[in-house]
């Protein structure tokens, strides 16, 4: 199984670079791509992102990936840390640190400067309304409007390690998004007219960068993930009528991006290797689709239940490998429950928490989950009654099923571990009087579960298993029972297995029970 992840892995890396795309290289750690629908400029931030030291500029390629200048600006005066950019009535803005800085695109002179004194990194610039450009400042939290014929400006709006912005003039909406307090955690929010910023939900935690509109519902987020990088970073499109999100997975340290909504072609800038990529959107779309369906495992159940709590795997990692699924917290200190690409431990308290990216689990199985049946039961119905009509849905008995039930629950039974604290650890069959349960009434939420067939048995646990996450994130736990009403039930047929196993002494020296098949054993003995 050690082989198939390696396998897995170098597949995932061929399949993110076998498609057509263009690469241009030779950029100092570009941060920016921007265009007025002709022309397109790369912001270069120099040797380092934060300091004024005068060795950045901007760069002009083609429309089909070709370097036409290096250094097209400044070609008077200088750029510190270059940024953002955005075109308007034929000038080029860029943040630079504390001011911005506006360039002829025709000319390459200097038209427009304007210093704001408050600000520490401005990161990046969108065209607002006719005269008007907004800007962000990571640092500060600041968002700004600025008049460009008066040189004047006002604040919009603060949210805390604000990065990406970009304004739809059609529906009057600014969209920002942020880094996250600890560069991870970052969320995206949208502002319609005079109104204030909402946080869009559905969409997981990451370190957001660039954010373009790829029409008048949907927007496209570019996402590090996580800093230090992953080895590989994200995009996102965002369905603003339906609320849900779709992850593309992509190279590393993608920043501030640009779509050309004509061509549907995606400008990268991959600020850590110094170069820009550009894709085709719907080609990138089918190569991540993949993805999808493929339900991924850490860990091995018969170890779990024979002690192997200790937590070997961070959940940051784990939600590069799905948005949904169920696992155990580092030394069975709970349960974990992973929704909406967020990671959730229920104590045995009873208390229930969204963890950080560098809390560890010992065993977890994951997928990005993406119905492909889904049906409603209004009246009421027990837990026995829904698993058979869940049961007959599930038409291929040897598949393995993510399941996601959500609605109103009468009432929910879970059960949580307590930790464990003294090696060797018990087995879990010998604690289970530790076990707390927990009993909820009236109250709303999903259950996030799966169905796996026999053969997965010992890997995994045969059958349905679902833990329970109520929609306010305050109770959850490994589910006994429930009855529930307007339940919308969705289902997810997983076409592939990823296992991965962990590698620490404990799970180098655990004795399996030996489990004998005799018609493969006279198989692999020709007799």
């Amino acid at each position: 199984m050690k082989i198939r992840s390696i396998l897995t892995a170098v597949l995932i890396c061929i399949g993110l670079n076998s498609f057509s795309q263009q690469v241009i290289n030779g950029f100092a750690t570009p941060e920016s791509v921007t265009s007025d629908g002709k022309r397109f400029f790369v912001s270069n931030q120099g040797q380092d992102f934060s300091s004024r030291d005068s060795d950045g500029f901007i760069s002009e390629i083609s429309a089909d990936g070709k370097l036409i200048e290096l250094k097209f600006a400044p070609t008077k005066g200088v750029l510190h840390a270059p940024k953002g950019m955005a075109v308007e009535n034929g000038i080029l803005y860029v943040a630079d640190l504390e001011r911005i800085v506006g360039f002829d695109i025709n000319s390459r002179t200097t038209v427009f400067e304007l210093a704001i004194p408050q600000a520490t990194v401005l990161n990046d610039i969108c065209r607002l309304e006719n005269g008007f450009i907004g800007v962000t400042d990571t640092y500060s939290g600041n968002i700004y409007k600025v008049n460009t014929q008066t040189k004047s400006l006002e604040t919009i709006g603060n949210i805390p390690t604000i990065n990406g912005i970009s304004f739809n003039r059609n529906t009057n909406q600014l969209v920002v998004c942020t880094n996250g307090e600890t560069l991870g955690e970052g969320s995206v929010y949208l502002k319609t007219g005079n109104g204030d910023f909402e946080r869009l939900p559905n969409i997981a935690n990451g370190f957001f960068d660039g954010v373009e509109w790829l029409d008048d519902n949907s927007l496209l987020i570019s996402d590090w993930v996580t800093f230090p990088t992953k080895g590989y970073g994200k995009l996102w499109v965002y369905d603003l009528k339906t609320q849900q999100s779709e992850v593309l997975l992509t190279e590393e340290s993608i920043a501030d991006i640009y779509y050309h909504p004509v061509t549907q072609k995606i400008y990268m800038p991959q600020m850590q290797k110094n170069k820009v990529i550009i894709t085709d959107k719907k080609e990138l779309q089918m190569i991540n689709k993949e993805k999808y369906n493929r339900l991924y495992q850490y860990g091995v159940a018969d170890a779990f239940v024979g002690g192997l709590y200790r937590g070997t795997m961070p959940v940051g990692d784990l939600k590069l490998k799905g948005d949904f699924g169920l696992g155990a917290p580092d030394m069975l200190d709970g349960e974990l429950t992973v929704l909406d690409g967020k990671v959730y431990q229920t104590k045995a308290t009873g208390e229930t928490f969204e963890k950080e990216n560098d809390f560890k689990t010992s065993m977890s199985f994951v997928t990005f989950f993406k119905a492909d049946t889904t049906i409603n039961v209004e009246s009421q119905i027990d837990e026995d009654a829904l698993l058979e009509l869940v049961g007959g849905l599930l038409t291929n008995k040897n598949a393995m099923y993510a399941v996601k039930i959500s609605g109103e629950f009468s009432h929910v039974r879970t059960r949580a571990f307590p930790p464990v604290e003294k090696e060797p650890f018990p087995v879990i069959t010998t604690i289970f009087h530790r076990q707390k349960f927990f009993d909820f009434s009236d109250t709303e939420g999903t259950l996030i579960g799966f169905h796996l067939p026999e053969y997965l048995n010992g890997i995994n646990s045969k059958g349905f298993h679902f833990h329970f996450l109520s929609t306010d994130r305050t109770q959850g736990g490994h589910v006994l029972d429930f009855n529930g009403k307007n339940l919308k039930i969705e289902i997810s047929e997983q076409k592939s297995f990823e296992l991965n196993i962990p590698t620490d002494d404990a799970f180098r020296n655990f004795k399996f029970e030996t489990r004998e098949n005799e018609a493969l054993k006279r198989v692999e003995q020709g007799n």
